[in-house]
């Protein structure tokens, strides 16, 4: 706690210093000289290098709750081996706080992979951090980079209840914070925290007539924060409850993907003062199956586990696990599934499915396009539900191109993306033009321009994801699923997800027969698609043709609008563009009679005859 203080302090004055740096250099004279030399804050942006290392895989860190890299270097000391420990704060205190579990997972792997580009990658953390490890994990694995291992240090799984979103929504996020800041330190006094537990809930009732700042100066004079808050400034202060709260926001508002390797959960065996007897997977047997969880106990309490003597068993332990790891086998998945054989002499045509949708999309299109013509869909990773979706247009784009490799190696390909299925097919046009395989023809079916500009791309919550979904199946099946908005937003996952599946099946989407978790899958790959940005690194110089259809939902100059930004959103990436405005909506357009006027102004499309496949 002193060396928090004094980097506090440090940085008060203008003087950056990390607090694994300040373990690495312990002498005054030591740390003047990092200072001096300019060195100190000189790494990476959001990187600790807890442990210089040149043998071995690194073992990245995730920050606890608070954001702070107060137990990196103190459990590196007791980290065995030569490999590096990289160690991952939270945002900057004073900038943009991220507020989703995923957002937050996204800028941890951009880190991680500035620094180790490729994998196997281990990562672990304490507490909050043990819910970013296993995020940042799916989204490594999304990009078809192998994860090593997985530590969870007395990580508790999320269980967003209705409340929880109810009270982490709104204005006066930071206020509830301080407040449970406060509140938790005084139940961890136990008896001699009484006195401020009851001052902790007089202040609760006036919450609403005070502001942040004078509130906080009441707690600061009641001694309420911890000593470290003691002499800090309400505005600094709110920097740092904002990011607390920033961290509540993302937790009441994450569903857990489900696991596809072994997780190491570190345990602690005792209980804090006050503390109700957890779970002996502390949640996590809900989230996971409870084969892939390896249980690991350590004495002390959740928080004196990262405290002598109880730190060194913990270090140890981890030491342990690291060594005997045993990379996991990847599962095969096979996206290809012929829809149309075809006839010899025909390009294949690949078509993508948008964002949570099946290839079973583009089975009228088999009809319009005509019988001869090979036509295979790519379906998208995850809707089985086990699988982990693709967390990169790029990434679906090369997995995709492996595929297809197997089975045409050579010659001409014809590429309809629909939707979320435009990006990719887009990317795997331009990596098979840097390959200098030919593409016959590229076609995107409503997909909006790259750039996050549009639907796509955004920072959405569960909840939110999930409303997008409910709207685009209305609009796919053009009958509402007879779901109350409110009553949806302000429900538990298990509620929603219920509600989903019952919706679907009123309105005749899904058969009664269906298994209640049949959505789960195609949830999660839809959400995953829903907040990828795409920002092409290769550019396709050949011809691009789009279609742009109505959206039932906006007047004529909504659509107007709408349909320019996507344009020119295009116009801005691709030189040779062909634009058609189809009948029908995003959905109809792939369906009869109007997928047969879409199959006629492909085939007039097409410039010159396609010769024979090789293979």
């Amino acid at each position: 706690m002193l060396a928090v203080r004094l980097v506090n302090l440090m940085q008060r004055t203008g003087l950056t210093l990390s607090l694994a740096e300040l373990f690495q250099h312990p002498s005054v004279e030591s740390a003047a000289a990092l200072l001096s030399l300019g060195e100190a804050g000189g790494q990476a942006d959001g990187l600790v290098v807890v442990r210089a290392g040149e043998h071995g895989t690194p073992l990245f860190l995730m920050h606890e709750f608070s954001g702070r890299d107060v137990y990196f270097p103190t459990l590196a000391q007791h980290i065995g081996g030569e490999f590096p420990i990289y160690g991952l704060p939270g945002v900057t205190l004073g900038q943009a706080q991220l507020r989703t579990i995923e957002c937050m997972a996204q800028r941890m792997v951009g880190i991680i992979r500035a620094v180790q580009p490729h994998g196997p990658y281990r990562l672990a953390g304490w507490s909050f951090g043990g819910v970013l490890a296993h995020e940042v994990a799916q989204q490594l694995l999304g990009l078809d980079e192998p994860v090593e291992f997985i530590g969870m240090l007395d990580s508790y799984a999320p269980n967003p209840l209705a409340q929880d979103k109810a009270m982490w929504s709104g204005e006066g996020l930071d206020k509830r914070q301080l407040l449970g800041h406060c509140r938790g330190r005084s139940m961890m006094l136990g008896a001699e925290g009484e006195a401020a537990l009851a001052a902790v809930q007089a202040l609760e009732a006036q919450i609403e007539q005070l502001d942040f700042t004078a509130l906080f100066q009441r707690c600061q004079a009641q001694q309420l924060t911890d000593p470290e808050l003691a002499s800090v400034s309400a505005a600094d202060a709110w920097h740092y409850f904002d990011r607390e709260a920033a961290h509540r926001l993302a937790l009441a508002h994450y569903r857990v993907s489900p696991a596809s390797q072994t997780i190491h959960l570190f345990r602690a065996q005792e209980l804090m003062d006050g503390q109700p007897l957890p779970s002996p997977t502390r949640g996590w047997e809900e989230r996971f199956d409870t084969g892939l969880l390896r249980c690991i106990d350590i004495p002390g309490d959740h928080r004196t586990m990262m405290k002598p003597p109880h730190i060194q068993a913990l270090g140890q332990a981890l030491t342990q696990a690291l060594d005997a790891v045993v990379m996991p086998e990847p599962a095969p998945y096979q996206p290809l599934l012929t829809i149309q054989t075809g006839h010899a002499g025909h390009a294949p045509i690949f078509c993508v499915p948008g964002a949570g949708d099946s290839v079973t999309g583009f089975i009228h299109l088999t009809e319009a396009i005509g019988p001869e013509w090979p036509i295979i869909g790519l379906q998208p990773r995850g809707l089985d539900g086990v699988s982990v979706p693709h967390s990169e247009v790029e990434a679906a784009a090369a997995f995709y191109l492996q595929a297809i490799e197997q089975i045409y190696p050579q010659g001409p390909v014809h590429l309809i993306g629909h939707s979320f299925g435009g990006w990719v097919a887009h990317a795997m046009a331009a990596q098979l033009q840097q390959a200098g395989r030919e593409v016959a023809s590229l076609t995107l079916i409503d997909s909006e321009a790259p750039g996050g500009d549009g639907t796509a791309g955004k920072p959405y919550t569960a909840t939110a994801a999930l409303q997008r979904l409910i709207d685009t199946l209305q609009l796919s099946c053009g009958k509402s699923l007879g779901i109350d908005p409110a009553m949806f937003a302000n429900a538990d996952d298990t509620t929603q997800l219920r509600l989903l599946h019952e919706g679907m099946v009123r309105a005749g989407v899904l058969s009664e027969r269906a298994a209640p978790d049949a959505m789960h899958g195609p949830v999660r790959t839809f959400a995953t698609a829903l907040r990828t940005v795409y920002q092409p690194r290769l550019a396709y110089t050949g011809p691009v043709r789009l279609v742009l259809v109505d959206d039932p939902t906006l007047d004529e100059w909504g659509n107007q609008r709408e349909q320019a930004a996507m344009l020119e959103g295009w116009q801005r990436r691709v030189d040779d563009l062909a634009v058609w405005y189809g009948p029908g909506n995003h959905f109809t357009i792939l369906k009869a009679p109007n997928v047969f006027s879409f199959a006629a102004w492909w085939h007039d499309g097409l410039s010159v005859a396609v010769g024979p496949v090789l293979s």
